[in-house]
């Protein structure tokens, strides 16, 4: 190898090789650097998470509190007659602010009279009335909208069935059997 260039000017060597020495160790050193950055950002984010489900746990603990009221408790609440246009259009209404008023194959059939829905005994003046309710919508995640308006109504509902078949063309057709309850007697 030569020691000097064409200029006759001596070739240093070792330039090159420290030149080669500094790159390796700021190469290596951003590496460590980017890899501990990335860590705590991690770790940061794993905080963040663990903090926000302890919050979502917290919320669905307080918010999911639901009271039911046997309904012996509650038969002085219940109507004296049975009304089925008013469960008609109170259904209709129901359907329409669940955003299911286009839902298709849409039926509704009452059975009056039917049997206690209910294993413990109540007074024969309270009466049943079974409600089978079937469609097929375009929007599955509605029903669950569709059963929380239902239930919020001030006609008592009682949700015995609700079944739900996905079709292949993303729509769904839904069965929903409820009862609803009057106390037949004469009020002066």
């Amino acid at each position: 190898m030569r020691k000097t260039n064409v200029f006759g000017r001596k070739i240093n060597q070792t330039k090159a090789l420290y030149l080669i020495i500094v790159v390796f160790v700021l190469v290596v050193g951003l590496y460590y650097t980017i890899v501990e950055i990335q860590s705590n950002q991690l770790a940061e984010l794993q905080q963040q998470e663990i903090l926000l489900q302890n919050q979502i746990d917290d919320l669905l603990e307080t918010s999911q509190t639901e009271t039911y009221h046997e309904v012996s408790q509650i038969i002085q609440y219940l109507p004296n007659e049975y009304n089925q246009l008013g469960i008609i259009n109170e259904i209709g209404f129901v359907r329409n602010l669940s955003g299911l008023a286009l839902a298709t194959q849409f039926s509704l059939s009452f059975d009056v009279d039917t049997d206690s829905p209910f294993s413990q005994q109540l007074p024969s003046s309270v009466k049943f009335v079974e409600i089978s309710i079937s469609m097929t919508v375009d929007d599955p995640s509605l029903i669950l909208d569709f059963v929380d308006n239902l239930l919020d109504q001030d006609q008592i509902y009682m949700i015995d069935l609700l079944n739900v078949n996905y079709l292949d063309d993303g729509r769904a057709t839904v069965q929903v059997t409820c009862y609803t309850f009057y106390n037949d007697v004469l009020v002066s």
